[in-house]
């Protein structure tokens, strides 16, 4: 954007000239919104305050020294940010070329890359990715699996376009008042070379591929998609490994892939109750402590009373003992829950106080003290919990209850902390199961675990 056209949006527009009896006040503060506004584009910003024939010149010379022949700049767009009311610089320019591709030039750190290529080099990492990904079947299924589906970003394997706006993207403007446009800028010039890809793998910015895979197999048949007693190691799991090590040197040994794998059959299901049903385990690559990310596995553990507890943690597995549910005396009475809390507010369906239970999900003491420094630190772990109404040690059975999916029901209770500071809130705040339940029936919902506070839950 040149420095008149930044000059002319900063320009304010002239009060009217009423007389001053008339209205006053609120002439008064139109202007002071006015100045306000102008202030706003001026001093919150420097638009246009650069020197756009430094930047076009960087840009000539870049392009000039990559691909060895002169392409002049015919416009610069400064890449802007937007806050209330006015616009501040991003400190970058994009530079449009005449041959209709674009240079993005950092005020500070100089040239980043460009579009020329943008097309042929998506096109070479698809290429790159896909066939680490093959390679990843290929050893799932030498060590014994069949495998029914694998995609990449949603696409079958055997699709292009995966990568289309995931690689070193960004969205700018090409005039004043003029359309969107988006590409892919690359810094090195690629001719087809595998040095390309360590060349610019420090540079370029993919946004999080996900790889899902659905197989059958080892340590992946479980009844109605719901995995107990999975082994602390999937085999699975070393296939993948060695699949996402191999996707490493393309971003400089920064991990980026997350996978996930279903049990045959699940992942359609799965979309259905937010991928609970058929989920074997995740490959996170955001809190690792190995060089491809963290698993999460699946492993419902049973509690009794109907009730299983999972992980919701990467990197963390809970075992049998690691947490307790523990019948307690009833703290709450069945009109506390509905005249204290947002029960009724909430939720519709109907509730029969001759079914009303306490119970509490204790963690075993050494619990915290044996898992990653990051759970540690904030002293709190992410949980799944789910609950089988069918289970003939709910007692529902006893009390004359045929069990439904959705009624009786599991819900936590625990004290507002928002009720000091806003008195007219409910004293109690509960957490109940999602209205959609898993491939077996089974009720589920999240929850967190505290070091020092279990998990309180009533059954109505």
């Amino acid at each position: 954007m040149s420095q008149a056209t930044a000059s002319a949006g900063r320009r304010a527009t002239r009060p009217g000239t009423a007389p001053r009896h008339r209205l006053f006040a609120p002439l008064a503060l139109s202007i002071a919104l006015a100045m306000a506004f102008v202030l706003g584009l001026t001093g919150c910003s420097d638009l246009g305050a650069f020197d756009e024939a430094a930047v076009a010149r960087q840009a000539e010379d870049y392009y000039a020294a990559k691909y060895g022949e002169h392409v002049a700049v015919t416009d610069v767009w400064e890449d802007r940010g937007y806050s209330l009311f006015s616009y501040y610089s991003l400190k970058r320019a994009f530079c449009t070329m005449t041959d209709g591709s674009c240079v993005l030039v950092d005020f500070e750190e100089g040239p980043l890359g460009d579009t020329r290529q943008e097309a042929e080099i998506t096109a070479a990492y698809e290429k790159r990715f896909r066939s680490a990904v093959v390679e990843g079947k290929r050893l799932l299924q030498d060590a014994g699996y069949t495998v029914s589906l694998v995609l990449i970003n949603g696409y079958d394997l055997t699709e292009k376009g995966f990568f289309t706006d995931c690689i070193s993207p960004y969205d700018w403007d090409d005039s004043e008042g003029g359309g969107d446009r988006s590409g892919s800028f690359f810094y090195t010039r690629y001719t087809g070379d595998e040095r390309f890809f360590e060349e610019e793998a420090a540079r370029i910015t993919i946004r999080t591929p996900q790889i899902t895979f659905e197989i059958a197999g080892a340590d992946a048949a479980y009844a109605n998609g719901f995995p107990t007693g999975v082994p602390d190691v999937p085999a699975w799991t070393h296939p993948i490994d060695a699949m996402c090590r191999e996707l490493l040197p393309l971003t400089a040994g920064n991990p980026r892939t997350e996978v996930c794998v279903y049990q045959e059959g699940f992942y359609g299901v799965a979309t259905d109750d937010n991928g609970e049903s058929g989920l074997l385990g995740e490959l996170s690559p955001f809190d690792r402590t190995r060089d491809v990310g963290d698993w999460l596995i699946v492993d419902w553990i049973g509690l009794g009373h109907g009730v299983y507890l999972a992980s919701d943690e990467h990197g963390v597995r809970l075992h049998p003992g690691d947490v307790t549910l523990e019948e307690t005396a009833a703290t709450y009475t069945f009109d506390d829950l509905v005249e204290k809390s947002n029960l009724t507010n909430n939720d519709v369906r109907a509730y029969d106080p001759a079914i009303f239970e306490t119970y509490e999900l204790v963690p075993a003491e050494d619990l915290f003290a044996a898992l990653p420094a990051s759970v540690q630190d904030k002293g709190w772990l992410s949980v799944r919990i789910a609950y089988d109404n069918t289970d003939p040690e709910t007692g529902l059975a006893g009390l004359g209850v045929t069990p439904g999916a959705l009624t009786p029901s599991l819900y936590s209770v625990e004290e507002n902390p928002a009720v000091e500071d806003f008195p007219d809130g409910p004293e109690l705040v509960i957490g109940w199961m999602r209205e959609t339940t898993l491939a077996n029936g089974y009720q589920h919902r999240g929850g967190t675990l505290y070091r020092d506070e279990p998990i309180r839950l009533v059954r109505l």
